[in-house]
């Protein structure tokens, strides 16, 4: 293993102890996504196109996808159906680029959180006619989905004319639950009415109101039936009838006088302790949907050990529970059992998505990325019918804004302290993320003690966290020196530490201010003869954002050589043009950056100028009036993880929103608050429908929340 690799993988050393490797021949044999087999149980249309990551695809037969769609919509316009259309991928023609250039990554998501999850496959069986199909130019064109607006992975419902009912896009926030509750309710508006007179058969329909009303008219109700009535409690948002449902199934199924675990005994009914594992597991996936694990996990886990036609999916639960309890390597564990006793169950799979490490070296599944909840989301997320996985309620107000990233922010921790769920990485392998992940977990815990004052009763959880995170990106294992994004460690560590010292004790800032001084030290020594720092080569943005720490640890009390300092003022200078637009890469010369490409670093590196005497209040006014000019361009590529559109792209989305809102202190204050206004009415519009944020998948949701977070915190000023 290459000693890059080798330190890339540090951070979770779990993996390599417990994911069985998979054997020279059979890495030959296909990327590690295409071993899952996570939708195969739907019976897809397909034009057979499919992406992996690092993986030049192979040559897809012709096909007309246009008669494919076609196809499609004359066997639902038969059979009284609609299309579900499966988007993973777009062409796009006229961009210049690529929207999106890891599909693959979410892709995976899909099938694995939406399309395995069993109420989900159940209503496309039976309701939908399932393709899954590239949207080429062809066909984008045909229905006015064009890339830029259009983003995969994405849904089309068609009806059986080929009109579209609805679409969903940008999907970031994988959650089953939510996303049949949005069939079902599709199914409603479209007036499609699949037969069916038993509880199974209009539940598989998506009527789960007359099938909870039928269930619940059966004059004697044995524990499967009551099963049954949970199931359909559940779906239908109604968590504390279900769990008295599962009560009296309980009832029914344990003999008397076995306790409540019933009996385990020689003369132990067969199909009675199958039916306790399958309310075990019912109850706690209840509980688990209501965010009340600690008491979820035991039901969960008895569920496991039971003869249950439910324990693979109990199993599944137990692990997603425990990394959100903070048991990552436990989680870990159990996903590999689930997949290695189950191997061909929906969970089974879905388990093994989890075990099998990517290109990236991180796993390829959902969960570990925090892209996958099975907690209730806000009743908001139901009502609607939303044409992507936005907020989609009444706009958040600050305080809930605040809580639900820190409460958030808390669960993403893992054991070892750091915020690892970025997937971050350039090829030809991830040797820069470790730099990412110490650099994203120092966001992270600055996030959270800015807010700490807020939450009284999250204080304990708040301050074992900022202890377990310190010693995490303090750790000098944690880096790896000399590679790329290097510098963005050193800067979010150097903002952490400088907001520590706000209010320290004179020892405790000795401290901070020594530990500055060193990091300080090393950023000195990355500076580049130009003046310029690089993340992956010399520029202006990374420059910009490393002065503006380097300068707020000064005022903490570190030591900046003055010459660091006028070296990266002498480079910021020579990136600016004549009119006042940063270049992408080093010095302007003469090149000519149009303000639209420059809107998101303009204000982090005007303003770092001005701090240091080199620029003036109007140079960064005019800064700040381009950011908000060009803001609908920054947004609109938010969530894509490529240069989408010109020189912008998501990962620059929330790096540009928090150094502006950082730059917006320099102005005098009665100009500010107009600024924190536009800032707060951002993100209001922006948070995902869990609440929490995003921009590029890559980065991921810690560190996108606790961006959002930062500049909350501003805003509040």
């Amino acid at each position: 293993m290459p000693i890059a690799r080798a330190t890339a993988l540090s951070t979770s050393l779990f993996l390599a102890i417990a994911v069985p490797e998979r054997s020279a021949a059979a890495q030959d044999a296909a990327p590690p996504a295409a071993t899952l087999q996570l939708d195969t149980h739907l019976p897809w249309r397909t034009d057979g196109a499919d992406f992996h990551e690092r993986v030049r695809p192979a040559k897809a037969p012709e096909v007309d996808r246009g008669a494919l769609v076609d196809a499609a919509c004359a066997e639902a316009k038969r059979d009284g159906k609609l299309v579900l259309w499966y988007v993973h991928r777009i062409q796009e023609r006229q961009l210049g680029g690529r929207q999106m250039y890891r599909a693959p990554v979410l892709d995976v998501y899909m099938r694995q959180v939406l399309f395995a999850d069993p109420d989900v496959a159940e209503l496309i069986a039976a309701a939908f006619v399932p393709l899954r199909c590239v949207m080429d130019e062809g066909l984008s064109t045909r229905f006015g989905l064009r890339p830029l607006q259009f983003v995969e992975p994405a849904v089309v419902f068609l009806d059986g004319d080929g009109k579209v009912v609805h679409h969903v896009e940008r999907i970031r926030t994988c959650h089953g639950q939510w996303f049949a509750d949005l069939c079902r309710r599709l199914l409603e508006r479209a007036g499609i009415t699949r037969p069916g007179t038993t509880v199974d058969e209009l539940r598989a329909a998506g009527r789960w109101s007359e099938a909870l009303a039928t269930a619940a008219r059966s004059e004697t109700k044995d524990a499967s039936t009551w099963l049954q009535i949970a199931r359909l409690q559940r779906l239908l948002h109604q968590p504390e009838q279900a769990l008295d449902s599962v009560a009296k199934a309980l009832a029914l199924a344990t003999p008397a006088g076995d306790g409540a675990t019933g009996n385990r005994g020689r003369n132990a009914d067969p199909k009675l302790a199958a039916l306790r594992g399958d309310a075990w597991c019912e109850q706690g996936l209840l509980l688990a949907m209501q965010g009340r694990l600690l008491d979820a996990q035991p039901l969960l886990e008895q569920a496991w050990r039971s003869p249950s036609t439910r324990a693979a999916e109990a199993g599944y639960w137990h692990a997603l529970g425990a990394l959100r309890l903070g048991d990552e390597i436990g989680a870990m564990r159990r996903f590999t059992l689930v997949a290695q006793k189950f191997p061909d169950t929906l969970f089974g799979k879905r388990a093994r998505a989890n075990a099998t490490l990517g290109p990236d070296d991180r796993p390829l599944g959902a969960a570990f990325t925090g892209f996958e909840s099975v907690q209730y989301l806000p009743a908001a997320a139901y009502v609607a019918m939303p044409n992507d996985t936005t907020w989609q309620g009444d706009r958040l107000t600050p305080a809930a804004m605040a809580r639900g990233g820190v409460e958030f922010l808390l669960a993403q921790q893992r054991d070892d302290g750091g915020f690892t769920d970025a997937r971050y990485a350039y090829w030809p392998n991830s040797e820069i993320t470790p730099n990412v992940w110490v650099a994203i977990t120092a966001i992270a815990l600055t996030a959270l003690w800015e807010h700490r004052a807020g939450h009284p009763d999250l204080q304990g959880r708040i301050d074992t966290a900022l202890q377990r995170g310190e010693a995490f990106l303090l750790d000098p294992k944690r880096l790896n020196r000399g590679a790329n994004e290097d510098c963005y460690s050193d800067a979010y560590r150097l903002m952490y530490l400088a907001r520590r010292t706000t209010g320290a004790a004179d020892g405790e800032r000795q401290r901070l201010v020594q530990r500055m001084n060193e990091i300080v030290q090393a950023a000195a020594a990355r500076q580049k003869a130009s003046g310029f720092w690089a993340h992956e080569y010399e520029n202006a943005f990374a420059t910009g954002a490393v002065l503006q720490e380097v300068l707020a640890a000064r005022a903490a009390g570190a030591t900046v050589p003055i010459e660091v300092v006028d070296r990266a003022a002498a480079a910021l200078i020579s990136a600016r043009g004549k009119n006042g637009a940063y270049s992408y890469g080093g010095s302007a010369g003469e090149r000519t950056t149009g303000l639209k490409d420059s809107a998101g670093r303009m204000p982090v590196c005007e303003g770092t100028l001005l701090q240091v005497g080199r620029s003036d209040p109007d140079k960064v006014r005019f800064a700040l009036d381009n950011f908000w000019a060009h803001m609908a361009n920054l947004e609109g590529v938010r969530r894509n993880d490529f240069h989408s559109d010109g020189e912008l792209g998501g990962f620059f989305f929330f790096h540009s929103v928090f150094h502006a809102s950082e730059v917006v202190k320099l102005l005098p204050e009665e100009e500010r608050s107009a600024h924190w206004q536009r800032f707060l009415e951002l993100l209001q519009q922006i948070p995902e429908i869990d609440g929490s944020f995003l921009d590029s998948h890559e980065l991921g949701r810690s560190y996108g929340t606790a961006m959002a977070l930062l500049t909350l915190h501003n805003c509040a000023r």
